[in-house]
């Protein structure tokens, strides 16, 4: 049987609701199978791209027919309200119920990591999504520019 690791994460910029982007990596032995990153539309929240960065693992998890997955992410907010160990503010509850339903459908389980803090699967989700919006504010600069 395959074992699988991610990592999703979340980031913002400009400000906070602001730009944002989400994003995943899965692991299986230590090789890089699928990553996915994605600008969000509109200004959102750090909180909401974060846990649109889980909610597309999941939904590619359960298209791909994968279960068991260990999820890392390094928002304690998101790790702890979508395992119901923590309430839920109702801007959020839309995301979190959807998250706790894909978890326990899948048997998957989500843990929180320290970001920054050297983890190779969670160094590379953040730099994947910094270089993402840093590609996207660069295109926006051009087109104002050329105004």
């Amino acid at each position: 049987m395959t074992s699988y690791t991610a990592y999703t994460d979340g980031a913002c910029r400009v400000s906070n609701p602001g730009l944002c982007c989400c994003g995943y990596v899965v692991y299986s032995d230590g090789v890089i199978i699928a990553s996915h990153t994605r600008i969000l539309e509109g200004l959102n929240t750090n909180n909401v791209s974060e846990y649109s960065g889980l909610l597309d693992l999941l939904e590619w998890a359960k298209a791909e027919g994968i279960t068991d997955l260990t999820i890392y992410s390094d928002s304690m907010l998101v790790v702890t309200q979508s395992t119901a160990q923590w309430g839920v503010n109702p801007q959020l509850s839309q995301y979190a119920g959807k998250a706790f339903t894909l978890l326990a459908e899948g048997n998957h389980k989500l843990l929180h990591i320290k970001g920054h803090a050297g983890n190779v699967g969670n160094e590379t989700i953040d730099r994947l999504l910094n270089s993402v919006l840093d590609d996207y504010q660069g295109i926006v600069n051009k087109r104002k520019k050329n105004v």
